[in-house]
């Protein structure tokens, strides 16, 4: 029959094709491509119990509505031209990782959802994010996050 292939073309094309595509897959960076779905990591420095993030050393918050992340549990994000949200990203339920998607905090292991300024929306969380103070100097460039005394301040809340 005109048209059909044998066994023996469709195993030699088969063949072409995966090694092609193994080819076409070795050249993708696929470190860079999760980096770039993940909030970036954040370069600062510390200041007593301060953390200073100097703007022109992060990109992501080059623009309203960017993040980095300052380490496993602190996330700061450009609300406005002028304003920041540094915001604890463990969630109040039973202390997993909350994760940024779209407009919202959401907690992967029970479905908790929380608002950018960390506001509890749908439970079983009943206690919203904790947030610091942020001070914004534009003449640096920079934005101080207040950590001092924050552990202390959760302690006495609970």
């Amino acid at each position: 029959m005109p048209g059909k292939l044998s066994r023996r073309d469709f195993i030699k094309r088969s063949a072409v094709g995966v090694i092609a595509s193994g080819a076409m897959l070795s050249s993708i960076n696929i470190s860079a491509l999760t980096r770039s779905a993940a909030a970036a990591k954040a370069v600062f420095r510390k200041s007593g119990d301060d953390i200073v993030v100097k703007l022109s050393e992060n990109a992501a918050l080059s623009k309203t509505g960017g993040s980095v992340k300052i380490n496993d549990e602190l996330m700061l994000i450009r609300n406005s031209e002028t304003t920041f949200l540094a915001i604890r990203t463990i969630c109040t339920h039973k202390g997993c990782d909350v994760e940024l998607e779209g407009n919202k905090f959401v907690c992967p292991c029970h479905g908790s959802e929380f608002s950018l300024t960390g506001k509890v929306e749908t439970g079983p969380a009943e206690e919203n994010l904790k947030t610091f103070e942020t001070i914004f100097d534009s003449g640096k460039g920079t934005v101080t996050i207040k950590t001092a005394g924050a552990d202390k301040k959760e302690e006495k809340s609970n």
